[in-house]
């Protein structure tokens, strides 16, 4: 699989077409696949999402698939999971029925899900598709849940965010029962992506104790500069910068969800100095820690 950056044109969104940044912390969209393709006559051209996972399933109709450099056919029922990074594009026969969930994935490697991050790790390393057309019972568990998905999405509730956590998860082991079910890929793993998803995975377990670049380089038995090339080339930013962009997402999540101060969240995530964590949020989020917390307590329904 090529792992290059994309070419010029190829467009980087949080969601197609649309400028959102993706380091944001709402970790869930879905909506059904007419909503946004019909509006492009069925035809949605390449781009990627960094960092953003992306589960595409059809009831009904069919599409032309571009992931990173190849393209393929599929009919519904069927599922396409492509994970940050890849290019894709699809070609949709009109009328095609069906939802698109986007995710973070740093919600699928969360170390409160370290059970069943490994589990997840066949869909997350590499583009997939899925066709259910054998599995009636898988594709009607998928799609009834895709369903009550985009009903929680469209009516907030108490728990939403519960309720997303473990309805992705169910849509997901099913996939991966389905995947384990069929014939093995004959196509060689892409052995940067999935270093990279050690590499996530990583800092996900250590991220509250500070390690440094050079400790997951060595976690990983790769140099500095390795490490730093395969993250620039798969997620546009140096390893250092990931890092620190899941300290300030994790920091965004106390604020919103807890009432705790300050000082106790730097504590929390593993500052000696509550000042020193003011300044870094101030510098990676783009304003203090208390100007954050009372916009989005402003907000009609946080998500």
């Amino acid at each position: 699989m090529d792992s290059r950056p994309p070419a010029a044109g190829i467009s980087h969104y949080a969601l197609f077409g649309e400028q959102a940044g993706d380091d944001d912390p709402e970790f869930v969209h879905i909506e059904e696949i007419h909503t946004r393709s019909s509006l492009y006559d069925w035809q949605i051209t390449p781009h990627r999402h960094r960092r953003m996972f992306q589960f595409l399933y059809m009831v009904s109709g069919s599409a032309e698939v571009r992931l990173d450099q190849s393209s393929h056919r599929l009919a519904g029922p069927g599922a396409v999971c492509i994970p940050g990074g890849v290019v894709h594009a699809f070609s949709f026969e009109p009328g095609t029925q069906g939802w698109v969930v986007t995710v973070s994935e740093l919600l699928l490697i969360d170390a409160r899900f370290r059970r069943s991050r490994r589990l997840l790790e066949p869909l997350v390393r590499e583009p997939r598709m899925l066709s259910f057309a054998d599995n009636p019972d898988g594709a009607n568990l998928i799609a009834a849940t895709l369903e009550e998905m985009l009903r929680e999405f469209q009516w907030p509730r108490p728990g939403r965010a519960f309720m997303f956590d473990w309805m992705i998860r169910i849509v997901l082991m099913t996939a991966v029962r389905h995947l384990e079910s069929q014939t093995p890929s004959t196509a060689g793993i892409d052995r940067q992506r999935e270093r990279y998803t050690r590499f996530r995975q990583l800092i996900e377990d250590h991220y509250r104790e500070h390690w440094p670049v050079g400790a997951y380089a060595d976690a990983l038995a790769i140099s500095q500069a390795r490490l730093n090339r395969m993250c620039k080339a798969l997620a546009g930013k140096g390893a250092g910068e990931l890092i620190q962009d899941r300290l300030a997402l994790e920091a965004q999540r106390h604020l919103v969800y807890t009432s705790a101060s300050t000082s106790m969240i730097a504590y929390e995530l593993g500052f000696q100095d509550p000042a020193y964590f003011s300044r870094f949020f101030k510098r990676r989020v783009g304003m203090a820690p208390g100007r954050f917390r009372a916009a989005k307590m402003a907000e009609p329904f946080p998500h």
